[in-house]
């Protein structure tokens, strides 16, 4: 639902189950790779999108994969980086479709086996 008041545009998305956190996440997520997608296609803003793992607490394996596999699919069309930052119980490799190469698009695997796995090469 969009609605225009004295202070300008309120938006309002309803999903059914909304009141949970996974599908506030969820809408969120589509805010985010809306915003962006018009953006890239006017030639506005950053060409990047940055998500931390916490977009995904209390969503669904499935709904997880599906987000993955349409923000891949979205910064292919419009010509962004999406960035995704995941521990490995988190990603969903049984519900991704099949034939989406998920590993081919991990561009940084970090460990804290030692330093040389943690992002700066130094623990703080």
């Amino acid at each position: 639902m969009i609605d225009i008041d004295d202070t300008g545009y309120k938006f309002d998305v309803e999903i059914a189950g909304s009141p949970s956190e996974g599908i506030s996440k969820m809408k969120i997520f589509c805010y985010d790779l809306m915003l962006i997608s018009f953006a890239r296609q006017r030639g506005l803003g950053i060409d990047f999108l940055i998500h931390d793992s916490t977009i995904f607490d209390g969503v669904d394996p499935r709904q997880r994969a599906h987000a993955l596999e349409l923000a891949a699919a979205m910064a292919a069309k419009y010509g962004f980086q999406y960035i995704c930052t995941l521990n490995t119980d988190m990603v969903p490799v049984n519900d991704f479709s099949q034939g989406f190469d998920f590993e081919s698009l991990i561009r940084l695997r970090l460990t804290d086996t030692d330093p040389s796995g943690s992002l700066l090469g130094f623990r703080y």
